[in-house]
């Protein structure tokens, strides 16, 4: 049975966080997407008025080796980011785990909604961050099942 959790994380602790963080103005959230190739280039959704100032943040960043404007209607955009390294160790934990990132959005820290398809990912998911040094809080830990059976409200669990 699959199993969601709730993990709340500093921007600091990994480099989406840390580059995207150079732009405290705008709104940022993941996009949904499915991969076709093993490269993590994250797609985001911008919200912003000062679009090309975040464009130019995000540029200058070592880390970024391109980044590319999908769409841009007003004061929003999506974007792909292109890394120049495989430094993002915490999407790429995501992706060694089996997670899938339902929900993700920027609120002075990252806020992530995952999917995994057992407590058995989960856990990988964890050792993997405790062993990378990724500070993570694990705020609510539930199945679809058990959300149903109370009614939405979830499970609290600590680690």
């Amino acid at each position: 049975m699959s199993v969601i959790t709730e993990i709340t994380v500093e921007e600091s602790e990994f480099l989406l966080g840390r580059v995207l963080a150079r732009d405290s103005v705008a709104d940022i959230e993941l996009e949904r997407t499915v991969p076709a190739s093993g490269q993590v280039m994250p797609y985001i959704w911008v919200t912003g008025r000062d679009l090309p100032e975040f464009e130019r943040r995000v540029r200058t960043s070592p880390h970024v080796a391109r980044l590319v404007a999908v769409d841009v209607v007003n004061n929003q955009g999506m974007y792909r980011i292109e890394w120049a390294d495989n430094g993002e160790s915490l999407v790429h934990g995501l992706a060694e785990t089996g997670a899938t990132i339902l929900e993700a959005r920027r609120n002075g820290t990252w806020e992530l909604q995952l999917r995994f398809e057992d407590y058995g990912g989960l856990a990988r998911f964890h050792t993997y961050c405790r062993r990378d040094g990724i500070e993570i809080s694990l705020d609510r830990v539930y199945s679809p099942e058990e959300l149903e059976q109370r009614g939405g409200d979830g499970l609290r669990t600590e680690l």
